[in-house]
């Protein structure tokens, strides 16, 4: 795979994240709630839906750092 595609596929991954870490804000936000109280009277799938998109997020978080890191460098 040459430098081009992986650094492509880099910025799309760091653009998913952005794109992500602003839906969880939109989605958040517009609670009456907080998000533990949310929590509390979630459903199951609910549940499991915001631990999956935790560990995304969390992910997407060290993906976003080391791409930045990598151009840091260069």
């Amino acid at each position: 795979m040459s430098g081009v595609a992986v650094a492509t596929l880099s910025l799309l991954g760091v653009l998913a994240f952005v794109l992500l870490i602003v839906w969880n804000w939109y989605f958040f936000h517009r609670l009456d709630v907080g998000f533990l109280e949310w929590l509390r009277g979630a459903s199951s799938m609910q549940r499991l839906a915001a631990l999956l998109d935790s560990f995304f997020v969390f992910f997407g978080a060290l993906h976003f750092l080391e791409v930045l890191l990598i151009f840091a460098i260069i």
